[in-house]
């Protein structure tokens, strides 16, 4: 049986075949179909969406649709995530820098909020290098919005260590709802002077809350498992990245999926 690994994995809606390919090559068997909405274009997001819904619709289970709306759109975008909602999408991404919106932004908060309401998960891009103060807000936004599930890709990337905060205030009883996707952070800091203090972010947010991703084209999926493999989890660890946390925290119904060994 082909493996199946619940993956994070920018794509390109309209070729859903040619990524069969590139994902058998590093032995995923379940990627995204991502996409992302401009501003002021509702027609064209409803567009986009209804694609990559199809597109994941027609893949037997190969895809999944991430859909998406900008926050700037105000009541069309909340009315788009109700629409997309009942179409069966689970998963929203939002991206700070291509939709060119700041994360403080009260329209941000609002479509976080409507995504809770809806049992939506964010999945935000959360590298934004020119605002260094974008970790800090993606807390506050976690803490204020208790009930919305967030994803942030990339970890932060250089600002990972700031990671260690959400932790923190767990502790306390407060922000559970966020999870990290390792793409590209992986790619990058394996096998650097980083990767200890990388793995130790990791393990002290909780292997639980940590998604795999590649960041395609930038990586390939192949480049991005075999990176994930190099840091030194255990197995059991490497399990929970590559397959058992997105199944659970977006309802994939694959029981007997395996992550792929450790080498």
């Amino acid at each position: 049986m082909p493996m199946r690994i619940c993956a994070w994995v920018k794509r390109m809606a309209s070729h859903p075949p040619n990524l069969r390919e590139i994902d058998a090559a590093a032995g995923v068997g379940e990627s995204a179909l991502i996409v992302i909405a401009r501003k002021g274009d509702p027609e064209k997001t409803r567009g986009q969406n209804d694609a990559v819904i199809a597109a994941a619709a027609i893949s037997a289970n190969r895809f999944y649709p991430v859909v998406s709306v900008h926050p700037a759109d105000r009541e069309a975008a909340l009315a788009e995530l109700e629409r997309v909602a009942k179409l069966g999408a689970k998963e929203v991404k939002l991206h700070p820098n291509t939709q060119n919106f700041d994360v403080s932004d009260p329209d941000v908060a609002k479509v976080v909020e409507k995504c809770g309401d809806l049992g939506l998960v964010v999945l935000f891009d959360s590298y934004k290098p020119w605002d260094a103060s974008e970790m800090g807000k993606f807390l506050l936004l976690a803490v204020q919005h208790p009930k919305t599930r967030i994803v942030l890709a990339h970890m932060g990337f250089t600002y990972f260590r700031e990671a260690v905060s959400f932790s923190v205030i767990k502790k306390l009883g407060m922000s559970d709802n966020v999870w990290f996707d390792i793409s590209a952070i992986a790619t990058t800091f394996v096998d650097s002077p980083a990767q200890p203090e990388l793995v130790w972010t990791i393990r002290k947010v909780g292997t639980d809350h940590i998604l795999f991703g590649s960041d395609w084209p930038v990586y390939t999926p192949a480049e991005a498992v075999s990176a994930v493999r190099r840091l030194g989890f255990t197995v059991a660890e490497q399990q929970q990245i590559f397959h058992d946390n997105a199944a659970k925290l977006l309802g994939l119904t694959d029981p007997e999926g395996k992550a792929p060994p450790a080498n």
